[in-house]
């Protein structure tokens, strides 16, 4: 809100500093190489050593990473980035995942959800530009670190140069590249720049890198290439495969969030001298830079991980990559999304939240407001662009870190302020000596303080001239400036209560319109406004200068909800209040906007003087204008008639659901596994090979049946699987359950031995057959590049006790997975979506599976159910049109036996549940996946891991309610069971 009083005007007075502060450092080998300002393809994206420039102009590129693999829903993508639109951002970057496409070698998929031309058409309609990443190995937390699943099976290592894993790398990308050339700015798309496979640090091979960047531009790929070290280590800065513009990863808060407020104090300090030795001639890009963190089976949970990685993170840490001089900056991840049914790896649950910007419903946070306020001030603040570093004079150097930054091109300086331990939460005083053209030395501030409160970090400019004024300084940090006509408008910021002092050169006397609390002075041509930062918005009105000036100043908290959007290309107007703004556009005197509130809210709008008119998603406002072209309007919430379907009301259907445990069930169709060799680089311990991967199974839930015939010898048996982290595996003998196991988060394996059966179990005179099913939950990435992604699920021991040489072939197997194996038979929903349990294999997931004539049952169970279970019911959601409120499945029991549910909407896999581990409970159910506006189907598959389970209380919860602009969402084709026959 603004804060309203009197007007006046009062004095103030000054004061000095002197000393220094000058960061550690650390020193690298020359890099020898001359000027380059173009890959001579094109000359639409340029660089020198401070920026890319796109068509002509120069740009701070602020990115964030979007995966489109992590949202099935396509409707849902435009919603997405004009979120980051909206926050300022100027692009996005797009991992390719290889085995999202690619089910079997030779088969690729770009339909339905897997239409990336709608991701390119999204970026296009929003206006960002498109970072590219296609690997073939982008990690990104997912199965296989992104490779096809049927890559495992090759004999050669992945991500080194030899002819089988060229020519697997080369079908994907001739693949991919298709659509990434068709879609490059030199085509008119929004793709820039081009990243060549991912992290590739560890075990390198420069040929494969090489051969990866020739077929690149054979394909018609022709603006720049980038590469993502792992860290500022220096690999492929040089020689062959080495990318046009080089830069790293960093994400310096780890990954335990479980002591989210423990920050390290290793906030980079070096990176300057690194660039500046290594490449002098390139800007410094930062490809990955942590915008949150990924969480682990039994971790805290995201919400820890948010905290961790909050605003004040945000603040430290990215204004610490712009004072050492990163000016290409993609947060990993701004929205995370969700990992929908076997896409992840092991280490990670379904939600991918990330703890980041914009959360998996798809809902603002406080960072993300604050990567506004940074992203819109580096759009509109050019000289920090072209700035290198002086050492500044600063007072209490020894706690506080200023680089200062002085922009090669105009007098403009800036100062970016924090602590020396990015962990403080200190409350510190410093000031700043700067040399300016016109006045010389000014130490400020003058007659207040300038603090950091704990975890804290200010840019700070001086001698910057914006649009018809000159500011000699300020103690608050800058949002955004613009000309409106008849007066410029500057809207300055910081935490509220702070001290503040704002000077602007002045010719001869001025007029100063403020409220009270804030004192003006004019002494030798400097203009100083004093005050402390409102909580809320105070205007002050500067005249009888060379033209009128509006300075804005708010509270942090007030800031927050400050939008600058865009109306033209160097036009911008202000508005405050709203959730979220998604654009602006000036039509002769009317100014409309569009996007979302979460309440009824009042707004105040900053326009030109030609504007007498407002609009909020199509409707005018009765707004009020106020004096120096301030607006005032309120938008009503109309809270919307949502209704669900109780699912503790509802009817749900129930069946057992594992008759492979049966001594007597028909296995015929399986297939025997015969395997006497693997490509697996986990070791195996017996014969035959029991990997399903080796049999063309790769997700989800998997069986394998072993018969023998019983001798009086044989006393049982023991078993090793070996199937990730949180994993889980149970076993039965000729139908008795014999226990469920599970593997522990850092763990990959399990050995079981099952003793003193005979006599009680095994049939010592007839067949007796051993059931295992093993609840799998991904391959391992290759991130050090040593082919870990083929690390085995399945089992490496499988032997007899009690009789010798049991570890060859004592043990008739067969293996199943999923129906059909790699040849799917729902290629909509794709290779990811479903396991090889009875009820998968046979469509009781899906859609308009007759499910009559199983038994009636409620939620909460009542008894307790062995084996696997199944429970479906059908439930309704209605959601007005111009609502968006994102729906979630929620799981809530106190049982302590252990199970693990998958969980099933309209046959889409959204969910993996591990009662026993966590963290996660809610499961977001995307629109267009979820029918909004009609009937779902829900499907439960429920595996107990001890002898019996029961599953807990399920219910259908929104996130919030917006009222909003978000574009229409389409129904995501989803087949049923008719298909299925």
């Amino acid at each position: 809100m603004f804060l309203k009083g009197a007007l006046v005007s009062i004095s103030m007075a000054l004061a000095a500093i002197t000393s220094a502060a000058f960061p550690v450092t650390q020193r690298f080998e020359k890099r020898d190489e001359g000027d380059a300002s173009t890959n001579g393809l094109t000359d639409l994206v340029t660089w020198d050593k401070h920026t890319i420039m796109v068509n002509g102009e120069r740009l701070f590129l602020f990115s964030g990473e979007f995966h489109y693999y992590r949202v099935p829903s396509p409707g849902l993508w435009t919603d997405i980035l004009q979120k980051f639109k909206a926050l300022d951002y100027n692009g996005v970057s797009f991992y390719f995942f290889w085995g999202y496409h690619s089910p079997k070698k030779g088969v690729y998929d770009f339909t339905g959800i897997r239409d990336i031309q709608k991701a390119f058409d999204a970026a296009t309609e929003t206006g960002l530009h498109v970072i590219t990443r296609a690997g073939p190995y982008i990690n990104s937390e997912l199965d296989c670190g992104g490779f096809p699943s049927w890559l495992m099976n090759m004999q050669s290592p992945a991500r080194k140069s030899n002819p089988e894993n060229d020519a697997a790398s080369k079908e994907w990308l001739t693949e991919i590249d298709k659509y990434m050339a068709a879609n490059q700015i030199t085509k008119g798309g929004p793709v820039i720049l081009n990243q060549i496979d991912n992290e590739f640090s560890y075990n390198t091979d420069e040929r494969y890198m090489a051969m990866l960047k020739e077929k690149f531009l054979e394909d018609g790929m022709d603006v720049p290439t980038i590469f993502n070290d792992v860290r500022a280590d220096g690999n492929f800065l040089t020689g062959p495969g080495s990318p046009n513009i080089y830069g790293w990863d960093q994400y310096p808060a780890g990954f335990d969030c479980s002591n989210p407020l423990a920050w390290p104090n290793n906030r980079t300090l070096w990176w300057r001298e690194f660039s500046a030795t290594n490449n002098p001639t390139q800007p410094m890009a930062v490809w990955e830079f942590q915008g949150g963190a990924f969480d682990p089976w039994a971790g805290p949970g995201y919400p820890a991980c948010y905290k961790m990685v909050n605003e004040e993170y945000a603040k430290v840490y990215y204004k610490n990559n712009y004072a050492q001089g990163i000016r290409l900056q993609n947060l990993y991840m701004t929205y995370g999304g969700t990992s929908w049914g076997g896409t992840p790896k092991p280490t990670v649950y379904t939600s991918y939240d990330y703890g980041a910007a914009i959360t998996e419903p798809g809902l603002m946070t406080t960072k993300a407001y604050e990567n506004k306020l940074q992203a819109t001030f580096l759009h509109t603040v050019k000289p920090f662009l072209t700035t290198e570093y002086f050492e500044p004079q600063v007072d209490n150097n020894d706690i506080i870190l200023v680089d200062g930054l002085a922009d090669v091109n105009t007098p403009a300086k800036f100062y970016v302020a924090q602590h020396w331990h990015s962990s403080s939460n200190d409350t510190d005083e410093f000031k700043i000596t700067a040399e300016t053209t016109n006045f010389g030395t000014i130490e400020f501030p003058r007659s207040s303080k300038l603090i950091l409160d704990g975890r804290d970090a200010k840019i700070l400019a001086t001698d910057y001239q914006f649009n018809s004024q000159h500011l000699v300084y300020s103690t608050s940090e800058i949002f955004t400036h613009q000309d409106m006509g008849t007066h410029d408008t500057i809207l300055v910021y910081a935490y509220e209560e702070e001290d503040g002092e704002f000077a602007i050169k002045v010719d001869g006397g001025a007029n100063v319109e403020a409220d009270e609390s804030i004192t003006s002075e004019t002494e030798d041509g400097i203009l100083q406004l004093t005050y402390k930062h409102p909580n809320g918005t105070q205007p002050v009105y500067i005249s009888g200068t060379n033209k009128d000036l509006l300075v804005l100043i708010s509270g942090y908290t007030e800031a927050l909800r400050w939008w600058a959007p865009s109306v033209s290309k160097d036009s911008r107007v202000l508005i405050h209040g709203p959730y979220l703004v998604r654009s602006a556009k000036v039509s002769e005197s009317t100014v409309a906007f569009t996007g979302d509130i979460d309440e009824t809210t009042d707004i105040r709008v900053v326009a030109p003087e030609n504007i007498n008119s407002i609009t909020w998603n199509g409707k005018e406002l009765e707004a009020k204008q106020g004096e120096h072209g301030i607006w005032t309007a309120t938008i009503e919430f109309i809270g919307p008639d949502i209704q669900y379907t109780d699912l503790t009301e509802a009817t749900w259907k129930y069946s057992p659901g594992s008759p492979e445990t049966e001594p007597d069930f028909d296995d015929s169709d399986w297939i025997t596994a015969d395997h006497l060799s693997t490509n697996s680089t986990t070791p195996h311990d017996t014969w035959p090979i029991l990997y399903a991967d080796d049999y063309g199974y790769h997700t989800g839930c998997l069986w394998f049946r072993g018969k023998f015939n019983g001798t009086s010898e044989i006393t049982g048996f023991n078993l090793t699987a070996h199937s990730g982290d949180a994993s889980a595996w149970v076993a039965w003998l000729n139908g008795e359950y014999l226990g469920g196991y599970t593997i522990q988060p850092d763990n990959d394996y399990s050995n079981q031995g099952f003793d003193n059966l005979n006599g009680t179990l095994i049939d010592p005179e007839g067949e007796n057959t051993i059931s295992l099913l093993l609840w799998t939950t991904g391959h391992e990435d290759d991130f050090n590049a040593d082919d870990d992604y083929k690390s085995a699920r399945g089992f490496t021991k499988a032997e007899l006790l009690g009789i010798s040489n049991s570890t060859i072939w004592s043990i008739d197997w067969k293996v199943q997975g999923n129906l059909g194996g790699e040849d799917l038979v729902d290629p909509v929903r794709g290779p990811y979506n479903e396991g090889g349990l009875y009820g998968e294999r046979n469509g009781w997931h899906l859609p308009g599976f007759p499910d009559n004539e199983w038994e009636d049952v409620s939620l909460p169970e009542t008894k307790n159910q062995s084996g696997v279970s199944w429970y479906r019911t059908s439930f309704d959601v209605s959601i007005p049109e111009g609502y968006d409120v994102p729906m979630s499945l929620v799981f809530d029991d106190d049982t302590d036996a252990r199970y693990r549910a998958i969980i099933f909407v309209n046959g889409w896999n959204l969910g993996r549940y591990a009662n026993d581990l966590g963290p996660q409970t809610q499961y977001y159910l995307p629109k267009g996946i979820l029918n909004t506006n009609g009937g779902n189907t829900l499907a439960i598959a429920v595996v107990a891991i001890d002898e019996a389970a029961q599953l807990g209380k399920v219910t259908l919860e929104p996130y919030g309610t917006l009222q909003t602009a978000m574009p229409a969402v389409e129904l995501v084709e989803s087949p049923g069971y008719d298909s299925r026959k």
